[in-house]
């Protein structure tokens, strides 16, 4: 994969999406699976970029709890968004005092994650400001369509109408709305 790219080079891109939701969870090796199972809800069991988009999250944010300032207590962010044919991860932390890289060194005990982003992902990088450490990458799919008389703009919007309901029922801690049934594979 090379370099990865900074989070300017992304955000300068003409590149949208749709934010599928943001979890912040304590750093600590507990959350790993709280974070797998967030990606899981978020994509839904059908979603073709699903196996990979939850080992990548896994491995990333196993990372944040391991070697980051954010493993004294604090926590992780993921925020996953949908990019049409490709699933957008970023997982912040506090930062630290090693920067993130990709271990030559096979053998060696740690960077083994990172390998495995830069296999994996279609892109990825690193950027960091005073308020912490983002990591991101993106994992591309090819997309089916199952209801050829619904465009891809008002699916878009269906499913983007869904998640804002189920965001607003969490906020509330009212239990969320079923899943619209017209969601296709990989879709709450």
């Amino acid at each position: 994969m090379g370099d990865p790219k900074t989070l300017e080079d992304k955000r300068n891109s003409d590149m949208s999406g749709i934010l599928l939701g943001v979890t912040e969870l304590p750093a600590s090796p507990e959350s790993v699976n709280k974070a797998r199972t967030f990606v899981r809800t978020r994509l839904g069991a059908d979603h073709p970029a699903l196996e990979d988009v939850k080992l990548l999250t896994s491995e990333v944010f196993t990372n944040s709890v391991m070697h980051s300032d954010s493993r004294h207590g604090g926590s992780v962010m993921v925020a996953l968004v949908e990019c049409w044919d490709r699933i957008h991860v970023d997982v912040v932390d506090a930062g630290g005092n090693s920067f993130p890289r990709v271990q030559a060194d096979i053998p060696s005990e740690g960077g083994r994650g990172l390998m495995l982003v830069d296999l994996i992902s279609d892109q990825w990088g690193v950027y960091e400001d005073s308020a912490g450490r983002t990591v991101w990458f993106q994992v591309t799919y090819s997309r089916v369509r199952t209801d050829s008389r619904e465009s891809p703009i008002q699916a878009t919007a269906r499913r983007a109408a869904c998640t804002v309901a189920q965001s607003l029922s969490v906020e509330r801690g009212e239990r969320a709305p079923a899943p619209d049934a017209r969601n296709g594979p990989g879709m709450e």
